[in-house]
């Protein structure tokens, strides 16, 4: 009697054991798929921001030759633009004016899409701690 109640405890713990370890086999599946998700999200963040900065430095370009132009223009003689070449100034002052208001409102949007990166590359780097953590508690080596 003594035996089958020690064989029946051992049962136990060991169906016990075997379940704790396929909770944390599938704790660990569960936190490297979504720490794949999070990785896949955060490289595809950071390549539009690097795309969007690209674009906003190649305008600040443009901006800067417009302003040149206008203040070629501007600068004549120092008596202001000619009225021959009036109607040309206009036409850059106008383009000038735009381009700067397009800037600002790229910049934002940048500003924006930085912040929200950021936090997807946090939720990325709390995964990656997470599933550490689990790794080392199971006493798997995490170098």
């Amino acid at each position: 009697m003594l035996a089958a109640v020690a064989v029946g405890l051992l049962m136990v713990f060991g169906f016990t054991r075997i379940l704790e370890r396929q909770q944390t086999a599938d704790e660990i599946n569960r936190l490297r798929d979504e720490l794949y998700r999070a990785r896949v999200s955060a490289d595809r963040c950071r390549a539009s921001l690097q795309t969007s900065e690209a674009a906003l430095r190649s305008l600040t370009i443009t901006i800067d030759s417009l302003k040149t132009l206008v203040d070629d223009y501007e600068a004549v003689d120092r008596r202001g633009v000619p009225a021959g070449q009036y109607g040309d100034y206009l036409g850059v002052f106008d383009q000038y004016n735009d381009s700067v208001s397009v800037w600002e409102g790229r910049e934002q949007r940048l500003r924006a899409a930085e912040a929200s990166c950021r936090s997807t590359i946090q939720g990325h780097n709390a995964l990656s701690d997470s599933l550490r953590t689990v790794l080392i508690d199971a006493g798997i080596e995490t170098s």
